[in-house]
């Protein structure tokens, strides 16, 4: 007999189809967390701080507008993730973000919100704002938290649903779930009318607005995951979390309050592509103040420290709306931990900025979604174009001035020149005609960049929808002026895609239900699909929104030339089984002998004897097939 140890199988179902040493701003001592003058009903600073890890990177979220480091001097946008079990050190292509908001008022009066290393204090606080726009700072503490769910936990809990219910929507008879089989996140979840969220003190929350997305089943308006109601959100995983700029004095920008509550959803996938590599985040903007905010602009600021902090460049393409880091020379370091050689390159886009409404007469007569108006980079120095001081700087850098007033210009370092140009480096490095860092031969050093959105009027009870998502690639050869932007291009165009598809990726089929019989020297594997299975007779077919979206944008001479190009379906062909050396062992490692080894493969007779992926190669300009599966149909 076989001896009694534990054996990891994964079994792939086959579908066909078409912390760097990073530097806060020099020369800057005293707060980071609470040593300034509180108004007397004031919030305490965002102290949580939880990480998306779903997928290949491992990103720091924290509670108050910023994110990607850990309050420490630490970057934590780790990528390519690392377990922390090795020791390995992991190498950061970023060391914070956060999102920025600043307008004029009716008396002519500059409103701000944002947020870079909380050195000098906060504009932001954890927690949902009132009716009338205020916050109570028992609010503050208690929503000074995040809501972290993995898809596969709601997954199960819908077979806990259709256990009690079947079909889910049909409420009024139903069965209501224990609370002892409801997990705790799903209890948890601030849907409106939710009684469970529990704040980070243990104290009960009575949800009374609409916070966390959730799927109505009977749609009433109320979170009810007693009666098979779960959260809704996007990707395989997903973190919500709320805050404001209400509940304390700004101290970070010095600006006065605007009265907008943020509530956050950041989110990744999980897959075998480049968007395994990116994570997203989704911002709804509400507006409580009583008056407009006139030139209003949405910035997205972020530090890039790609590994080294101290040996980067920047650009953007204007087309994308896509802002990117990448390395000043062919070899990021040495300042420990580095990339090394062929540094990756790690890029912003705004998938989707704010609404800005066309008036006549004083009636709004027309809407349109706007897209990136500016990108600037700027130093880790105090000059004119430094790190931002006052109010007024940060308003300018997000509506093209520097922070002497003076407007950004084409060529040299973007200061002082006749040209106005609202775009700083718009250039891939490697077009010797361009403008970018490369043909200004900048030395390379501490960069930041902020992408602005604007200007718009937010009118009073507003809400925005902010959409962004962070690329990165590897390209086999980068770095100072031999950098081309043409991978990081592509990888943007897929993420576009995906949003464009509102965030919807294919399943594939689901595993299998395996029944393992041992006997003398082999092992019996029986596969079934059950009745809830959408596999049923190995009969998977499902259409890809994401390949709809890039379809529809083929020129009809592509459709023509090849009928097969409009084939969105994926269809199921087969299995693999592996066994795994261990329960770690990752999809990108099946092909490593020692950790992973193939032991049984069957495939639909139907026709179809090979699996082939095309992959688009940079170097060639091409699509490059590679073998995935040479079936044997039978």
């Amino acid at each position: 007999m076989l001896h009694k140890k534990q054996i990891w199988f994964v079994i792939l179902s086959l579908f066909l189809g078409f912390s760097a040493q990073a530097k806060e701003n020099v020369g800057v001592t005293g707060k980071r967390s609470s040593n300034y003058a509180r108004l007397s009903a004031g919030c305490s600073d965002a102290t949580t701080q939880v990480d998306l890890d779903i997928n290949n990177v491992r990103a720091r979220l924290l509670g108050a507008g910023d994110f990607w480091w850990d309050l420490q001097n630490d970057a934590k946008y780790e990528i390519p993730k690392v377990d922390p079990s090795t020791g390995i050190i992991p190498v950061s292509s970023s060391f914070a973000g956060a999102l920025w908001i600043g307008g004029i008022d009716a008396g002519g009066q500059l409103k701000i919100a944002a947020q870079t290393y909380r050195q000098s204090g906060n504009d932001f606080w954890p927690g949902p704002l009132d009716a009338d726009g205020t916050i109570e700072e028992a609010t503050c503490n208690a929503f000074d938290r995040h809501w972290k769910i993995n898809r596969t936990e709601i997954d199960d809990f819908f077979e806990t649903i259709l256990t009690y219910n079947g079909v889910p929507g049909v409420t009024e008879t139903a069965t209501l779930i224990p609370e002892n089989e409801i997990p705790q996140i799903i209890r948890e979840w601030p849907g409106a009318g939710s009684n469970f969220a529990v704040g980070k003190a243990g104290e009960s929350i009575n949800v009374q607005k609409d916070l966390a997305p959730f799927v109505d089943v009977n749609f009433n308006g109320q979170y009810e995951p007693d009666k098979g109601e779960y959260p809704d959100i996007d990707g395989d995983q997903a973190i919500f979390w709320v805050y404001n700029d209400k509940g304390n004095i700004h101290t970070e920008s010095g600006g006065d309050a605007i009265g907008v509550e943020i509530q956050a959803m950041a989110f990744g996938f999980q897959t075998n592509d480049e968007i395994n590599d990116m994570t997203f985040y989704r911002y709804k903007v509400i507006n409580y103040a009583t008056t407009a905010l006139d030139s209003t602009y949405f910035g997205q600021w972020v530090d890039s420290d790609l590994g080294a902090y101290d040996d980067d460049w920047v650009g953007c393409d204007t087309v994308l709306s896509l802002g990117m880091c990448y390395n000043g020379d062919l070899n990021d370091g040495p300042t420990s931990p580095n990339y090394g050689a062929n540094p990756p390159i790690f890029g912003t886009d705004f998938f989707q900025g704010p609404i800005k409404y066309v008036f006549e007469d004083g009636a709004i007569v027309d809407s349109f979604r706007l897209g990136m108006a500016a990108f600037l980079y700027y130093n880790n120095d105090f000059s004119i174009i430094g790190n931002p001081e006052v109010a007024a700087h940060y308003y300018g850098y997000m509506s093209g001035t520097w922070k002497d007033g003076s407007p950004f210009t084409s060529g040299g370092n973007g200061y002082g020149g006749t040209e106005l140009s609202n775009y700083i480096f718009p250039s891939d490095p490697s077009d010797p005609e361009g403008w970018s860092e490369c043909t200004e031969s900048n030395p390379a050093a501490d960069r930041r960049y902020l992408q602005s959105s604007g200007p718009f009027t937010l009118l009073p009870g507003a809400k925005n929808e902010i959409v962004m998502g962070a690329i990165w690639v590897r390209p086999p050869v980068s770095g100072g002026c031999q950098t081309s932007f043409d991978l990081a291009k592509l990888a943007d165009q897929k993420a576009q895609s995906l949003f464009d598809a509102d965030f919807q990726l294919i399943g594939g089929p689901d595993a299998p239900d395996m029944n393992i019989r041992e006997l003398d020297q082999e092992i019996v594997l029986s596969l079934t699909n059950g009745p809830t299975s959408n596999n049923i007779g190995e009969s998977y077919q499902e259409t890809d929104p994401l390949l709809v979206s890039i379809i529809s944008e083929l020129p009809d001479s592509i459709i023509e030339a090849n009928p097969n190009s409009t084939d969105s379906t994926f269809n199921f062909q087969g299995y693999k089984i592996y066994q795994l050396a261990n329960s770690q062992v990752s999809p990108s490692e099946y092909n490593d002998v020692t950790k992973a080894k193939l032991i049984y493969q069957c495939d639909l007779k139907d026709g179809v004897e090979k699996i082939v992926n095309y992959s688009f190669d940079v170097n060639i300009g091409a699509d490059v097939p590679e073998l995935m599966v040479d079936g044997n149909n039978e």
